[in-house]
């Protein structure tokens, strides 16, 4: 396990591009946490790190975008997921586990349909008030490989 703390918008998706500089196509990435505190930003900088030239948005109404980068992004959002039949009629598995990055919001409702192999990221807020100017809400991320893979992954991250 890894944690970082990021202070702005701005600092997530720099982390999120530092990221990217390590992910391979097939490589998965689900994310965990609170509505708004930062999923999507995040995504924004890996899609970015990997090339992706147009605006990478919340995609709750839909379950899933196909973003082109230096690898083929798939952005899953699952947060309005009713039932995993729904993955299926999209061809979740043919996207999740193909040459592209998958990046996935509100994973938990995957399920053990995600694999063993990939990273989750958590992301929370906390509030820092120790500071002159009243205070600033920070994102404490979390990233907990799952994998031999994603062990290696974070290893080569912290350098």
């Amino acid at each position: 396990m890894f944690k970082i703390t990021t202070n702005s918008a701005e600092e997530t998706e720099n982390f999120g591009k530092m990221i990217a500089t390590l992910l391979r196509g097939g490589d998965i990435i689900s994310f965990g946490g609170d509505l708004g505190v930062g999923k999507t930003c995040m995504i924004r900088g890996i899609a970015h790190g990997l090339g992706v030239k147009s605006n990478v948005t919340s995609s709750s109404f839909v379950l899933m975008r196909v973003l082109q980068g230096r690898l083929p992004v798939y952005h899953f959002d699952l947060y309005r997921l009713s039932s995993e039949d729904e993955l299926y009629d999209i061809g979740y598995d043919e996207f999740l586990f193909s040459n592209g990055v998958s990046l996935i919001e509100w994973s938990d409702r995957l399920g053990s349909l995600i694999g063993d192999s990939y990273l989750q990221i958590d992301i929370e807020y906390d509030f820092d008030d120790s500071r002159e100017d009243g205070g600033v809400y920070r994102r404490i991320i979390t990233l907990t490989p799952h994998g031999e893979r994603f062990q290696k992954f974070l290893e080569e991250l912290k350098k």
